[in-house]
């Protein structure tokens, strides 16, 4: 996108990405807080606006999904969770765990690729004080911009090289997070052991 067109829709478009993803949609929220970082590093934005932009978008679409899982989201985990997995006993496990690490879980979460757009779900599901949530998605929420925009204010004009190595980094993530995944799976699997 020219910079002049994103320097005109910058802010709300910001806002918009940053919103749908705190709903758990796919958008490329580090692609445009990074690039909205260069072009304030340019003159086309401002970077206090861009990175106060990217919270609130980010805060309006996580109380949204806090708010559809307080509502419904139990029903529909105790309906329908059997399908995947999801039994009460898992339920009451996650709850606890919850419980006991929510708001570190919602300030780390909201800055680690693909866990913010869903780590406000068991915040509703679980019954998070409001008040605690929003306290600490503000904070885990304010981070988040302020690193990515941040990045690329200061890489400026060298921001294709940044693009290149945060692509590598969330590819290694992703790799990461499955092998963990498929190992934990393993162990379960082995724990249980044969069926009588």
């Amino acid at each position: 996108m020219h910079p002049h067109i994103f320097g005109a829709v910058g802010y709300p478009l910001l806002f918009l990405v940053l919103m749908v993803e705190s709903l758990g949609i796919p958008s490329p929220s580090e692609f445009s807080l990074v690039y909205a970082g260069v072009l304030a590093s340019q003159g086309h934005l401002s970077l206090p606006l861009v990175v106060l932009t990217g919270a609130f978008g980010s805060t309006v679409g996580a109380n949204l999904a806090y708010w559809i899982a307080l509502r419904g989201g139990r029903l529909l985990i105790l309906k329908y969770g059997g399908s995947i997995g999801l039994n009460e006993d898992r339920l009451a496990r996650a709850e606890a765990f919850f419980a006991r690490s929510g708001p570190l879980a919602i300030v780390v979460g909201r800055v680690i690729s693909g866990v913010r757009a869903l780590i406000s779900y068991p915040a509703g599901l679980f019954e998070m004080p409001y008040g605690q949530f929003l306290a600490y998605t503000a904070i885990g929420a304010l981070i988040w911009p302020i690193l990515a925009a941040g990045a690329g204010y200061l890489v400026g004009p060298h921001w294709h090289v940044l693009l290149y190595w945060l692509s590598r980094i969330w590819l290694l993530i992703v790799a990461a997070f499955a092998v963990v995944l498929a190992i934990w799976l393993a162990s379960r699997r082995r724990g249980q052991g044969p069926q009588a």
